[in-house]
């Protein structure tokens, strides 16, 4: 009889997990969707590799999540030159957080849209609001211009609610989460 090496058994108080969250800048999505497929063959050839998990929060906004033996192959593989060098690709279109905890119940906090700078989305919703509300306001003006004040912003406040919730909100977001996100390091913050 002879003896077969296994494997030795993995312990789940040891496995480790990577979570790196990605806002993409608008027109690169195409460009992410390459470079995951890239980064999830760099990790399935990397020893110690578990499972790759992939959350799409909203357009534009991802979170990788990677399980490893334990820390030390999570490091192991992030610190690979051919790694390092996919990252980089990825931080020209794109900005990131990268979370690691070790566990079999492991918790992250998570960067969303509601973690963005108050005073960058004050700014860029401002610089978006003030052009179209001057335009609706000259608009209404002209037309009910003997009409009292709250019949003349009864309609200025609905077309502009209107605009904002079904067309420049949408658009402002996905144009600006790259930048409204960032801490002053430049990486995502929670």
């Amino acid at each position: 009889m002879s003896y077969v090496p296994t494997a030795m058994p993995i312990d789940p108080a040891h496995t480790a997990t990577v979570v790196t969250s990605r806002a993409i800048r608008a027109g690169h999505e195409q460009d992410f969707e390459q470079w995951v497929t890239e980064l999830n063959r760099l990790a399935r050839a990397a020893p110690g590799y578990r499972a790759a998990i992939r959350l799409g929060q909203t357009a534009g906004f991802q979170h990788l999540l990677f399980r490893f033996d334990d820390r030390a192959a999570v490091e192991a593989w992030h610190d690979d030159a051919q790694v390092r060098a996919h990252v980089a690709i990825a931080d020209g279109f794109s900005t990131s957080l990268r979370q690691i905890d070790v566990g079999e119940g492991v918790a992250f906090e998570l960067p969303s849209d509601a973690s963005a700078s108050k005073w960058k989305r004050f700014v860029t919703t401002w610089l978006t609001v003030f052009p179209i509300l001057l335009t609706i306001s000259l608009v209404i003006r002209t037309t009910l211009k003997d009409a009292p004040l709250p019949l003349q912003l009864l309609p200025s406040s609905l077309l502009l609610t209107a605009t904002l919730q079904w067309i420049i909100l949408p658009r402002l977001q996905r144009y600006t989460r790259f930048w409204l996100l960032q801490d002053g390091s430049g990486r995502l913050q929670t």
